[in-house]
């Protein structure tokens, strides 16, 4: 893994990049960490090229975000979402027997900490435990969440 802090005044951005290319951004005025992935080879590159690749992903994942943000503003007002109505930089997926969790990561170990579900958790489209990023709408009804990393469809599943 190789990190890289980015300091402006008292302002601190921490940049994480795991050798599969696997890039987390901590940013302590942001609520949740920004992740995308970026396709390089983490120890052969040089330190700038990483960064100038880093800084193209966290680019598409700022606009990606602002194109969630402006979902979640639109589903609020009532509207309900259609798979083929959803901007095609949004991703959509799909996660079967759903339920709430947290992340665990996020809070302290502190018994008398109360923390609400902030994450959905069920099977994804490739048979393996899929956790979606933080919720920031979802559907009364379960049928679909908009997180942080996109739309999750979440269909009931029949008797």
């Amino acid at each position: 893994m190789r990190s890289f802090a980015l300091i402006e005044g008292d302002r601190a951005t921490m940049l994480h990049v795991r050798h599969d290319g696997d890039v987390t951004v901590f940013d302590r005025d942001r609520e949740s960490a920004i992740r995308f992935r970026v396709p390089m080879d983490v120890e052969g590159d040089t330190t700038w090229r990483l960064l100038h690749r880093i800084l193209t992903g966290l680019v598409q994942a700022e606009a990606r975000l602002i194109r969630i943000n402006r979902l979640v503003e639109r589903v609020t007002t009532g509207w309900r979402p259609a798979p083929k109505e959803i901007d095609a930089e949004i991703p959509q997926r799909t996660l079967h027997r759903a339920h709430f969790a947290i992340d665990a990561m996020r809070y302290p170990e502190d018994d008398d900490f109360y923390s609400p579900p902030t994450v959905l958790l069920g099977i994804g489209e490739h048979g393996r435990v899929d956790p979606t990023g933080q919720i920031l709408w979802i559907d009364a009804h379960r049928e679909w969440a908009v997180c942080d990393d996109g739309i999750w469809w979440t269909p009931s599943e029949e008797p």
